[in-house]
């Protein structure tokens, strides 16, 4: 039950990752920002942009705080790929 559920939050991760990445892709495009795929990208991950950028304030004209966010959800998929195997060897 647990792999399954763990593997079922990696994917949900990986999902998040990618609308991250067209909402930073989509945000270089004025014209696509009105697009209702944008605006859906937008209403989902901006709230989680905003907490790194409170962190992170642009610099230069540029959000670097989004790298930080793309990092954390790496981090959290490595955290994540390891549980199974915390388990298996307490159970040995």
């Amino acid at each position: 039950m647990l792999p399954k559920l763990v593997t079922l939050l990696i994917q949900m991760i990986e999902i998040y990752s990618y609308m991250l990445l067209g909402w930073v892709i989509g945000s270089w495009f004025p014209r696509f920002q009105s697009t209702k795929i944008y605006q859906f990208l937008d209403s989902a991950v901006e709230p989680y942009a905003r907490v790194f950028r409170g962190l992170i304030p642009p610099l230069g004209g540029f959000d670097f705080s989004i790298i930080v966010a793309f990092l954390v959800l790496g981090i959290v998929q490595a955290v994540l790929a390891k549980i199974p195997q915390i388990f298996a060897a307490q159970v040995l």
